[in-house]
């Protein structure tokens, strides 16, 4: 986390943790105020949750821990990012012992590890993702951003916002590279090659959730076969969470819309032509009502090019598809507006 961002709802900002005279006692007072509201809530919220990313995938000594993140997570209105934020937890201490367990303390101006009070790094760690997910919707930048901003500071959103919307690997080194700069930081020493943050923040996030309990669908009606399905689904719940990248059609470069449906497909012994297009051309076209999980989704006019098919997904049933666009690699909601302005049709790939 990034020294520069405080705490949502915290109007200071400490730039030198070693000069903390008048600072310190004013933290001090927060870290009271947070921890009496702490100690005055006793009541666990329970019941399952929506989680659009996958469940944690952590160890013990993380997962222990969800409780309390579940409280706060209900507390500031996001309990859906519970499971998320226990992958996150699990990136940023590692098995490490600390008791700084969401890593929180330079997000208030304080050096690494100084909060030693689990209930205030989780609050405190809470409000700072709540912040950066509202400053990236705001912003309209994808998750991915969203989440490489916990770990650069919310900088980072409005960076990538000018430059295109979608995070990137390269994008993040890029601005590793500037922040290292503004600190005069050489990157000649331990801190090299990108001194500044870890340009790989979002994949070391996401391998730590399971995608496998996200609902998919009823997979014994597809068209294509249960074990065909299943497999291409299996495939493409690895890359849950990744950015959308242009012209992207390998796990070693990322995914755009045709290139994730051309690999997750032919996972399953089913070959598709490289582009959007060019797989709407060898689908057979069938009305939206006989529309199966398995099944192609089709979309025109997402961004300028002479070509009629631009956007690709895999339908799953119960109106969502599985696809890589602008907000990354997930399961999205084909009724949302802007889905729906775009609909051309359903495919069915022959098997």
């Amino acid at each position: 986390m990034s020294a520069f961002t405080a705490a949502k709802g915290t109007i200071f900002v400490v730039r030198n943790w070693k000069s903390l005279t008048v600072a310190g006692v004013f933290i001090m007072i927060l870290m009271a105020g947070l921890l009496l509201g702490a100690n005055m809530s006793q009541q666990q919220p329970t019941g399952d949750l929506d989680s659009p990313l996958g469940t944690a995938n952590v160890p013990p000594h993380i997962s222990k821990w969800k409780g309390l993140v579940l409280e706060y997570t209900t507390r500031h209105g996001i309990p859906e990012y519970t499971d998320f934020l226990l992958a996150l937890m699990y990136q940023e201490i590692g098995n490490s012992q600390t008791l700084d367990i969401m890593q929180s303390s330079e997000s208030v101006g304080l050096p690494p590890n100084a909060i030693q009070d689990p209930v205030l790094s989780v609050d405190l760690g809470v409000q700072h993702f709540k912040s950066v997910l509202e400053r990236g919707q705001e912003a309209g930048v994808d998750f991915a951003a969203i989440v490489q901003s916990y770990n650069f500071g919310s900088g980072y959103i409005q960076f990538v916002a000018s430059n295109g919307g979608a995070h990137s690997v390269e994008l993040a080194q890029e601005f590793s590279l500037k922040q290292a700069g503004k600190l005069r930081w050489s990157c000649s020493d331990w801190r090299a090659p990108y001194c500044y943050g870890d340009i790989k923040y979002v994949q070391k996030v996401m391998k730590n959730l399971d995608a496998s309990a996200i609902p998919i669908g009823s997979a014994d009606v597809s068209p294509l076969g249960e074990d065909a399905f299943e497999t291409i689904i299996s495939e493409a719940r690895k890359y849950v969470g990744w950015p959308y990248v242009w012209a992207g059609a390998h796990p070693s470069t990322g995914f755009d819309c045709s290139g994730f449906t051309q690999w997750t497909y032919a996972k399953a012994g089913i070959k598709l032509p490289r582009t959007a297009q060019e797989q709407y051309d060898v689908a057979r076209k069938i009305p939206p009502g006989e529309a199966m999980p398995g099944d192609l989704v089709f979309y025109t006019g997402t961004y300028q090019t002479d070509k009629y098919i631009t956007h690709i997904g895999i339908y799953m049933g119960k109106g969502k598809m599985f696809d890589s666009n602008g907000s990354g690699i997930g399961i999205h909601d084909i009724s949302d507006p802007y889905w729906k302005s775009h609909l051309v049709g359903f495919g069915r790939i022959a098997h």
